[in-house]
């Protein structure tokens, strides 16, 4: 059985978020047809049951636990070096002489975003990195979002700068793989990138359980410390919930929200922000309609794909749409002017019978497409191109 090496800027899990979620499957999938031993950067704190769940699905790890300072400390080496802020974060000695110390035993190194292929940039070794999404086309979105100067700037410099990096990593390594069809196409090499979208967890597909208490919420689902997410709750309290009929609330569904999302709740009398939940698809299966009215950030949106598994009607921006492909007013609805989010939402509320072909096709259209089993099909494939049976 060939030996996998996997090096993450971050621990994997436990998997709520959509980096965690995304990573913890691949690490189950490879575990299943590799020998795969785990290097990771973490915070100080490892969740306790990291540990049995690593034994489970029978990898070995090297974790270098790190406190905030020290994150901190690198990204400052941006200054002097020019490379992107985020290389700099991640750039460790400790990580990287022990990487130099192993990585003669496998027969491939995969690396878990552009930010840590600097311990395997060189190596001769056959070398797959996982960009995901591409974060010079975020930086570019971003900076056109952005009214602050000082944003402005940043995301320019930073984003030439990943951009650069982006393209050394796919000169560097055999294959750089992408979430976003549109993001790959863009580096116009062919044949040294690969599109692999994300996938859904299959039972989704038979979840039936719902709660009328929730019958009424128009539904945000997402980790609530994560700056996109923050900025669409924000533009959508500002923009859209004025115009929402008053029967109708907004529930913010997610782990860790910051204060000025916990704010929301006692500001409006039509907003609840749940922090973590047990199980947040019993609220997103029984909510009106979910939205993902995305302003910054990129990739595939992992809570659309959930809960489009789900079969509910989904509202998204065109930047949430784009890598998910699917049929505007078939599968899921695009839209993007505020007020007419508003309008759909109350029409949804007022006559529901008009929108549930969507229901049904959005839980097709995913089934079809961004399960784990499809997943693991191509990246098994992707690993087989570059090491061999």
């Amino acid at each position: 059985m060939k030996k996998i090496l996997l090096i993450a800027p971050k621990l994997p899990y436990p998997p709520i978020s959509g980096y965690s979620l995304k990573n913890y499957w691949l690490l189950q999938i490879l575990s299943k047809h590799y020998i795969v031993h785990l290097v990771s950067i973490t915070d100080e704190y490892v969740p306790s049951d990291f540990y049995s769940w690593a034994e489970k699905i029978g990898i070995t790890y090297k974790l270098f636990p790190k406190k905030r300072i020290d994150f901190y400390l690198k990204s400052a080496k941006s200054i002097f070096n020019k490379l992107p802020i985020q290389v700099n974060y991640y750039s460790f000695s400790d990580v990287e002489e022990y990487v130099d110390s192993v990585y003669e035993e496998y027969d491939l190194i995969y690396v878990i975003l552009a930010r840590a292929a600097q311990y395997a940039l060189g190596k001769p070794k056959p070398k797959i990195v996982d960009i995901a999404d591409s974060v010079s086309v975020i930086y570019s979105n971003a900076k056109e979002k952005t009214s602050s100067k000082f944003w402005k700037t940043i995301y320019l410099v930073e984003g030439k700068r990943m951009l650069y990096y982006e393209n050394l990593c796919i000169s560097d390594f055999d294959k750089a793989l992408f979430f976003n069809m549109e993001e790959r196409n863009s580096f116009n090499q062919p044949t040294k990138t690969e599109w692999i979208p994300h996938g859904v967890n299959e039972s989704l597909f038979t979840y039936e359980k719902q709660n009328e208490k929730y019958k009424n919420w128009v539904t945000f689902l997402g980790k609530m410390d994560y700056q996109p997410n923050i900025d669409a709750v924000l533009w959508f309290v500002a923009n859209v919930l004025p115009h929402l009929d008053r029967n109708l609330t907004f529930g913010i569904v997610g782990a860790y929200p910051t204060k000025k999302i916990k704010s929301l709740e006692k500001k409006y009398k039509n907003v609840v922000v749940t922090g973590f939940v047990e199980d947040p698809y019993e609220i997103v299966r029984s909510s009106l309609c979910v939205v993902a009215p995305m302003q910054t950030g990129g990739g595939i949106q992992n809570k659309v794909l959930e809960s489009m598994a789900l079969g509910t009607i989904n509202i998204v921006s065109s930047l949430a749409a784009k890598p998910i492909a699917a049929r505007n007013t078939e599968e899921f609805l695009v839209i993007d002017d505020p007020v007419d989010i508003a309008l759909t939402i109350n029409d949804i509320y007022k006559n529901p019978e008009k929108y549930v072909h969507i229901k049904e096709k959005s839980r097709e259209y995913i089934k079809a497409n961004f399960t784990w089993s499809i997943y693991e099909r191509k990246i098994i494939d992707v690993i087989k191109s570059v090491v061999g049976d």
